[in-house]
């Protein structure tokens, strides 16, 4: 079974050029443009990974990471930005997110960090007790 990716983002590019790197990855998507959107996915499915954009239009990515660290711990969470600094790094890290990447997005460092995610969403699984 092909993994699957929560990709959180508000702007449409944004989202295709995710979506379709990610495809290539035979990783399947599933998309929201917003908080409610991404709760509401969350609520439904089981996720493999979930890239989120900091900024969104009723929140910040900050909330998300941490609904996810709370309600799903074994989901890894990155936070995909274009207002990138070493202060939203740490708050992103600090909220629980495992990872940190900047706009415009640099492809083969977002593969990178996608194998890296699904490496410690496995490790996770093998300790998930259902």
């Amino acid at each position: 079974m092909k993994p699957v990716a929560l990709i959180v983002d508000d702007e449409p590019d944004i989202l295709e050029l995710l979506d379709i790197t990610l495809s290539r990855m035979e990783i399947d998507t599933k998309k929201a443009t917003d908080l409610a959107q991404a709760r509401t996915l969350l609520s439904k499915q089981t996720f493999d990974l979930c890239l989120t954009d900091m900024r969104l239009p009723d929140g910040n990515g900050i909330d998300l990471v941490k609904l996810i660290s709370q309600n799903h711990p074994q989901l890894p969470v990155a936070v995909i930005t274009a207002h990138g600094n070493m202060e939203s790094a740490i708050q992103a890290l600090k909220a629980g997110a495992f990872d940190f990447a900047s706009k415009p997005i640099d492809l083969q460092m977002l593969r990178q960090l996608v194998r890296s995610a699904l490496k410690l969403e496995h490790k996770g699984a093998a300790v998930r007790p259902d």
